[in-house]
Formats: C-alpha cells, sequence, structure tokens
C-alpha cells in the first residue's frame, strides 16, 4: 500500500534555501586502480645484506642449481634473483624459499615445455618473504602450454608472499592456488596485485591466511571460478572480470569485496562458511547477472548489479541495501531487503522494506518568497515530530517516508527522534539552538542532545540537507539506539560534541555512513564506540577538533573506505583502545594534527591488533603511519599495514611501533620526501617489511 500525506504549511515566511557544499562526493567509478608500486630504501630490513643471482634462460632445473648454490653461499641474505630469459619447466617446478625475490623479464618468463610433468611452474612451500615480480614495463609470463594438470604457483604454507604484475595463462588447474601458514594472522598476509590471469582452469584461489590483498587484477576466459577466496578480513578491489565460468566464491570471514567490475553471468558466490562479508560498489557490465549468497550477516551496499540474488535455505541475516537493479525474493529465509528513498534516488517504490507498506508524508519549512530580501521563520523540529509520530500511529504496518523541505530549528535537546522504520529526506537546513552556551565543557556522564536520533528497532534512513549543531547539540546525529540504518548525503556541522554518535549501539544493526560532509565538529567527526559493523565509506571528514573518524573500544568489525579525512585536529583515522578486524581502505588523509593513520591503545586492556590498513594515502600530516602502545597489557601487536603512500609527512612517513606494538608488518610501501625519516623502527618493535624495492647491492 503506497499512500501520501502533506502537513499544511504553517503561516510564515518562505525561503528558497540553496546549500552550497564546499566538497562533494564523486560517484565511484569501477574501474578506478589501488595499487601504487613500492618506494622505499630497503625491502626488508634498513640491514639488510642483498645477494644478486641473474638467470639468462635455460632449464628450470639448471637455474635451480644456482638458486641453491647462492643460498648455500649466502643463507641469510635477501637473494634477488632476475630472470632476463626464458625458463623452460619440464620434470619438476622452479622452487622458491625464504627471503627470495625473483624479477622476471617480460622478454622472459617461465613456461612448461611440451612434455613438462611439473605440477606447477613455480613452488613456494614453507617459506615467508618470497616475492615474484616483473621487471616491466608490462606482465611477466608464466605459460602452463594448456596442460590440464599443471598450476602457474603453487603456495604451500607461505607467509608474507607478494606476487605483482605477472600474468598466467593456460593452466589446465589454476593460475594460482595460495595456501598461507596462519588464518589469523593479517601480518602474515600474502597479496596479488596487477596480475593477468586468462585461460586457466581456475584462476587465483586463496585459503588459510588472513588479510590477503587482490587488488587490480584481471581475469578472463577461465574455465573454472576466476577468484576463489577464503581469508579473514581480506580485501577483493579493483579487479575486472569477464568470460569466465564464474567470477568470485568467497568462503571469508568479515572480507571486503568493494569497486570490481563484473562482467560473467555468475558473478558472486558467498558460501555457507562465509559470514560478515561486506559487498560493497561493485558494477556489473552485464545485465542478468546471478548472486548465490549463504553464510550470515552478509552485507550487499550499494552495487549496481543488474540480476537476482538467490538466498540458500540455511542463510542467516543476508542484509540487501541500495543495489540498483539487483531483485530477490522477498519471503527468502534470512533476507533483511532495505530500499530507502533518498535525496539522491528519491524513488516512489512500494516496497521499501519487505512485508510493509508505504505511506509517505511532507512536512514543509520556512520557505522565503520574494523578495528573497524577507528572512524566513524556521519551523520548530516539534511540528515534524508530532507529524511523524501520529502518522506512526495511523500507519503501523508502513515504512514512512518523510519529506523535509525549507529551514527548521530544533529547540528542545531532544531534537527529532525517528520511529522505527523511518526514512528521512531532508531539502534544507536544521538547526539546533537550545539557547545554551555554545561549546560547552565535557562533563562525564553530561545529558546529551541531538538534532536528529536514529530508533532503536526496525530500518531507518536519513539523506540530504544539511544539520547544524550550533555549538550547541551534542551531535547532529545520534546513532546510539540500534536499527539497521542509513546516513547518506547528509552535511553534519557544528556538533558540539561529535558529527555522528554510536555508542552502545545495538550491535546487530550495522550502520552505513555514505558520502557524508562531516565538518567543523568539536569533537570527533564519526565516533564508532560500543558499536560493531559501522561503514564509513566515501565521506569527507574536515576539520573536526579531533579525529576525522575514531573507531574506539568495542567497536568490532568496522570498515572506514575511500574517505577523505583531511585538516583534522588528531588522526585521520584512529584505531584505538583494544579494537580487532577493522578495516581501513582507500581513503584519502592528508593535513591532520598527528597520523593519517594511528593504531594506539593508552587505557583498555588487551591488545589493538589484527586490523588492516591498506592502500591509504597519507600526506601532510605529522605522520603518514603509525603505531603503539602504552603497556604490556596494553598492546598494539600484529596489524598488517599494506601498500599506504606516505609522502610529505612533517615528521615519519611510517612509524613502525614501540616496545608495546610489536610484530606489525609494513608490505609494500610507498614513502619518500618526509622530513625526519620515511620508514622509522626500533628493534623493540620488531616489525616486519616487505618492499619490492630494488635494494643497491653488489652481483
Amino acid at each position: 500500500m503506497h499512500t501520501k500525506h502533506t502537513v499544511q504549511r504553517p503561516k510564515t515566511h518562505l525561503f528558497k534555501i540553496s546549500l552550497a557544499l564546499a566538497l562533494t562526493v564523486q560517484t565511484a567509478m569501477a574501474s578506478e586502480h589501488f595499487f601504487t608500486p613500492a618506494e622505499a630504501a630497503f625491502a626488508v630490513s634498513p640491514k639488510e645484506v642483498i645477494h644478486k643471482l641473474r638467470l639468462t634462460g635455460g632449464t628450470a632445473e639448471a637455474a635451480q642449481k644456482l638458486i641453491d648454490a647462492a643460498r648455500k653461499e649466502s643463507p641469510e641474505a635477501l637473494l634477488q634473483i632476475e630472470a632476463t630469459g626464458k625458463l623452460k619447466v619440464g620434470a619438476v617446478p622452479l622452487r622458491l624459499g625464504s627471503r627470495m625475490m625473483l624479477v622476471i623479464s617480460p622478454g622472459g618468463g617461465v613456461t612448461a615445455s611440451a612434455k613438462s610433468k611439473a605440477t606447477s611452474l613455480i613452488s613456494i612451500a614453507r617459506a615467508e618473504t618470497v616475492s615474484i615480480s616483473s621487471s616491466g614495463p608490462g606482465h611477466a609470463v608464466l605459460d602452463g602450454g594448456g596442460s590440464k594438470t599443471i598450476s602457474g604457483i603453487v603456495v604451500a604454507g607461505g607467509k608474507r608472499i607478494n606476487l605483482d604484475q605477472l600474468s598466467v595463462i593456460r593452466c589446465g588447474k589454476v593460475g594460482i592456488d595460495y595456501l598461507g601458514g596462519d588464518a589469523e594472522a593479517v601480518n602474515e598476509a600474502g597479496s596479488v596485485t596487477r596480475c593477468h590471469f586468462q585461460e586457466n582452469g581456475n584462476g587465483l584461489q586463496i585459503d588459510t591466511t588472513a588479510g590477503f590483498m587482490c587488488l587490480d587484477n584481471e581475469f578472463k576466459a577461465q574455465s573454472g571460478t576466476a577468484l576463489a577466496i577464503d581469508s579473514l578480513n581480506s580485501v577483493v578491489a579493483g579487479n575486472h572480470f569477464s568470460g569466465n565460468h564464474a567470477a568470485i566464491v568467497s568462503g571469508s570471514d568479515r572480507g571486503v569485496i568493494t569497486r570490481n567490475e563484473i562482467g560473467d553471468t555468475a558473478a558472486l558466490e558467498l558460501t555457507a562458511a562465509s559470514t560478515g562479508n561486506l559487498v560493497s560498489e561493485n558494477r556489473g557490465t552485464a545485465t542478468g547477472l546471478q548472486l548465490k549468497l549463504a553464510g550470515s550477516k552478509q552485507q550487499l551496499f550499494h552495487n549496481d548489479l543488474q540480476g537476482n540474488a538467490t538466498l540458500a535455505p540455511e542463510s542467516q541475516e543476508i542484509l540487501l541495501m541500495g543495489n540498483a537493479g539487483l531483485q530477490a525474493d522477498p519471503t527468502a529465509t534470512g533476507l533483511k531487503s532495505f530500499n530507502p528513498p533518498t535525496f539522491d534516488r528519491p524513488h516512489h517504490d512500494p516496497q521499501i522494506v519487505a512485508g510493509m507498506g508505504r505511506f509517505d508524508l511532507t512536512v514543509p519549512g520556512g520557505i522565503s518568497k520574494e523578495p528573497k530580501t524577507v528572512k524566513p521563520e524556521p519551523v520548530d523540529l516539534d511540528v515534524v515530530q508530532k507529524a511523524v509520530d501520529q502518522a506512526r500511529a495511523e500507519h503501523p504496518n508502513d515504512v514512512i517516508a518523510l519529506k523535509l523541505e525549507g529551514k527548521y530549528i530544533s529547540r528542545s535537546p531532544n531534537g527529532l527522534k525517528l520511529p522505527p522504520n523511518t526514512c528521512l529526506i531532508l531539502d534544507g537546513l536544521i538547526l539546533a539552538d537550545h539557547g545554551t552556551p555554545l561549546d560547552p565543557l565535557w562533563v562525564r556522564g553530561e545529558p546529551v542532545s541531538q538534532i536528529i536520533q536514529l530508533p532503536s528497532t526496525g530500518y531507518s534512513s536519513v539523506s540530504g540537507g544539511k544539520l547544524d549543531g550550533g555549538r550547541q547539540a551534542s551531535y547532529p546525529i545520534n546513532a546510539n539506539t540500534g536499527s539497521t540504518a542509513l546516513i547518506e548525503g547528509v552535511t553534519l556541522v557544528s556538533g558540539a560534541r561529535d558529527g555522528i554518535y554510536t555508542k552502545a549501539r545495538d550491535s546487530k544493526d550495522p550502520l552505513f555512513i555514505f558520502r557524508c560532509s562531516v565538518i567543523a565538529n568539536n569533537g570527533r567527526g564519526i565516533w564508532a564506540h560500543v558499536a560493531s559493523r559501522i561503514h564509513s565509506i566515501a565521506n569527507f571528514c574536515v576539520g573536526n577538533k579531533m579525529d576525522g573518524i575514531d573507531l574506539d573500544a568495542g567497536a568490532n568489525d568496522c570498515t572506514a573506505l575511500f574517505n577523505v579525512s583531511s585538516g583534522n585536529g588528531r588522526h585521520g583515522v584512529f584505531i584505538e583502545e583494544a579494537v580487532n578486524h577493522q578495516i581501513v581502505f582507500g581513503n584519502t588523509l592528508s593535513g591532520n594534527g598527528s597520523a593519517g593513520v594511528h593504531v594506539w591503545n593508552e587505557e583498555v586492556k588487551g591488545n589493538t591488533g589484527l586490523n588492516v590498513i591498506a592502500a591509504n594515502e597519507c600526506g601532510t600530516n605529522r605522520r603518514g603511519v603509525s603505531a603503539g602502545g602504552r603497556a604490556d597489557d596494553r598492546t598494539a601487536n600484529g596489524n598488517l599495514f599494506f601498500n599506504n603512500v606516505c609522502r610529505q609527512n612533517r615528521l615519519d612517513g611510517a612509524s613502525a611501533g614501540n616496545s608495546h606494538a610489536k610484530g606489525n608488518y609494513f608490505s609494500q610501501c610507498v614513502v619518500g620526501q618526509n622530513l625526519e625519516k620515511d620508514l622509522s623502527t626500533t628493534d623493540s618493535a620488531a616489525p616486519f617489511f616487505f618492499n619490492l624495492v630494488t635494494p643497491t647491492a653488489k652481483p
């Protein structure tokens, strides 16, 4: 049922609002790339010893003898192997061990001989700190010759393996088969970047590893599955899929699949073993795409995938929110479907939430008439509250699509409390004016105030317009209650505390903060605190007094993706106080008072660990990225920092930890022009480094 009602406009002066934002969020393009070639002064350590070996071609057996001899001669050195000619694999694969970097010329390559009986072209078994890459320009070729039993690269029990800019073709079994050594340790993560897979059986298989980075690859014409991945907190982004039997099959736990371009009909399968994945902003290049969804707590958000999603009978909490063109049976077991009308997409579909009707309600605000010099009188938000409460009472089984146009004023500390199952579109301004002192000092346990408070149950959304806290309301939006919610395209300014507040939010309800401008609040811009699954995507967080985005104590399984967080008083993104499993990816973090990303534990007993910080641009901050802990029982150990670009910072590009922040892994770093150290490290921090650079060494 779809009904509509408009509240009569109060007899006030009218005016026309034009909100001009200094910053706007651009629509995501699936063709963008996220990996940047490493730039650093060393590969694994400032004290590293390099042994170089050149292979000019011939058989893999002959090359193996040279590699083994070099390792025997320098058992602890980093062995840099340059393959300038073509290597032919016969009976056995080429074997690489720990601390080896194989650099293959595009004019050479590794190929299977006509009668090869090897199970793979290259084997890496129970080894760590190993890389295979192209010397460039272009890809280095690994060619299986069409054998149905051969794989390109097989990794078994690998730790910290980086594979970059390879073309893996005609391997009948699998292009790359990657089996890690520890399914929980993100500081042992591997990566496959900028690779081309074509005409293999399966393309890339990943298992028993955490934090895996699958970035900017192309998968074409695999006869099986292009990408099969089971990796805790992995990231799959910037990849292209076409002509494959199936594109992506994921059994991952809390992974991110984002901004990929998918042209295969069998586009995505989330297996029954998978849980808590975020699938967002992917684009389909064909119609009739098929998605098979199973497992639990999956979140599909804002994808452009024209096709159908089928849920397995045992599925639990499969959320579909704002996915253009994606259909699903609304009666499917485990489905949570939310298709809110928003300022940018104000649709009139009768179904917003499965099983509920729709009731449209407009409550006009103050809008100016001619002459424009006449100042409009804003409508009190209490008028809106009474109207929406009445609508909820009269339409208990409908989603309320609430439209506010014009100027409003919030004089009550309670602001507007949205009832469950309400979608608010604001085309105008709501200003808080409580008649209280500006910028009140923080007092523990103080009563809070807000302009809008989200409901505690059901579904809710707020989109468009400007919420101005007037330096009096604690929060432009208070999301500490619950409800599966979307905050999209809202400008949130001048909160006396934070822009968006979430403390003690119901952990079962995810919150998406998307394309908002969060500006000049007196605390954090976005504060995720004692709440789970807070997803901050493509926001501008600028000029806030503390952090742009703070992932604070108890805020587990959150993401910060593709945000701009700049000019904030403290950090661009702060990961603190014993939180785990945060993914901070693809953000631009500049001009902040301290770090672009800081990982820290000050006062909560436990470890701020198992977090993934990858592909962020961190420039002109005090530090680019950094980690530290306060005491033996308050640590920041075992995080992954992958391919962060840290240039022109006032102190260090990357600060690798202290005696209470150990074992953090810094991989594929891009650093330079920092005023003190590009990579700052101490023995007590015991970090891991692995950068695919060409260190200076004598042959």
